[in-house]
């Protein structure tokens, strides 16, 4: 929702610059109430939505032709978002900022704000942004800054710092049973990669267990606890084990197609064109491996949507909470673990 207000209020926001005068007022009526709705959050928790509301307030300001207010309210954002770790949104407002001076004919200055919009886009990671303002003002330069270890779109998983990524989540780590952690995480792997079926193999004595499934149907997505041993179940073990070993990630783009893996048992009896199993690793320890499938297109599972797979599976830390906990779990207890999100605050 908070991304809907913001992103919707700029869109009516540049819809105004063209529009007729009854279409002009609609947007600004409708950018007058996500503006009063970012405000009141903003009020509530500052930290995470001051920017926000400060940005569509200098939008408004632009419109209305109120320019020492627009230029006071778009230095605000820039200051909020960077003393908050938003940097998407301190990219995003110095663009505005920049094309609000090139309208006006200040170059000077449109060019150090769009300067910094650029090198902000660069550290998000948001290289389709980078590449959009070259080619509006290639002037700009093409300097690279060095590679940012908090770089997390579009990054290679050797330049994300986990370490950090961990320290950072310590400060909102909260437990929760560990049913509702293996619900979210199959969830939100499908919903992320384009999958149909999911498997969470968790690594316990030595030995492979299924800890549980999700599937497709439709649009829902169902998720059943099964814990059943790999070996005899219905995925292709020789990419589980193969994954497990090496502790590397395998990606399919045709699996029944020749290669090392297409003799499986698995790739003859069942339909399953594109596979993705990725480990899920922690101090150089294989804690866990996702597992997912796409029985009806090939080259399901492109890099982009992996680099995500591999952010989110970086930002959950497992760990069990007392040596008990695999016997407690086999007999059937609840079972808990510690479950770690970095936020930009506690709000």
């Amino acid at each position: 929702m908070a991304e809907y207000e913001l992103y919707l209020a700029l869109a009516r926001a540049a819809l105004c610059d063209a529009a007729s005068a009854t279409d002009r007022a609609q947007h600004q009526d409708a950018l007058a109430a996500h503006h009063r709705q970012l405000q009141k959050w903003a009020e509530n928790c500052p930290a995470n939505f001051e920017d926000r509301a400060a940005l569509v307030a200098a939008e408004i300001a632009r419109i209305e032709g109120r320019d020492a207010e627009a230029m006071r309210l778009y230095e605000r954002a820039i200051a909020a978002a960077r003393a908050n770790g938003f940097v998407h949104n301190q990219a995003l407002a110095n663009e505005l900022a920049g094309r609000f001076y090139a309208a006006r004919g200040i170059e000077r200055i449109a060019d150090v704000y769009l300067r910094e919009a650029r090198n902000g886009y660069l550290r998000w990671g948001a290289d389709g942004k980078v590449r959009q303002l070259d080619h509006l003002h290639p002037h700009l330069g093409t300097e690279q800054l060095a590679p940012d270890a908090q770089r997390t779109i579009g990054a290679p998983i050797e330049h994300l710092d986990l370490a950090t990524v961990l320290k950072v989540s310590e400060a909102v780590s909260g437990e929760i049973v560990l049913e509702k952690l293996v619900d979210v995480l199959l969830r939100t792997a499908i919903e992320h990669a384009g999958a149909e079926r999911g498997l969470l193999v968790l690594a316990r004595d030595g030995e492979l267990f299924i800890e549980a499934e999700a599937n497709t149907d439709g649009h829902a997505v169902t998720v059943q606890l099964r814990e059943a041993p790999v070996a005899g179940s219905s995925l292709p073990e020789s990419v589980v084990n193969y994954a497990a070993r090496t502790q590397e990630s395998v990606i399919l783009d045709d699996a029944p197609a020749a290669g090392p893996f297409s003799g499986d048992a698995y790739f003859r009896e069942q339909r399953a064109r594109s596979v993705l199993c990725l480990p899920l690793v922690k101090q150089g320890s294989l804690v866990a491996l996702l597992y997912l499938e796409n029985g009806l297109a090939p080259n399901v599972f492109t890099p982009a949507r992996t680099a995500v797979l591999k952010v989110l599976a970086s930002q959950r830390r497992w760990r069990s909470r007392a040596a008990g906990s695999t016997a407690s779990s086999r007999s059937g207890n609840r079972r808990s673990a510690a479950w770690s999100m970095p936020m930009s605050s506690a709000c």
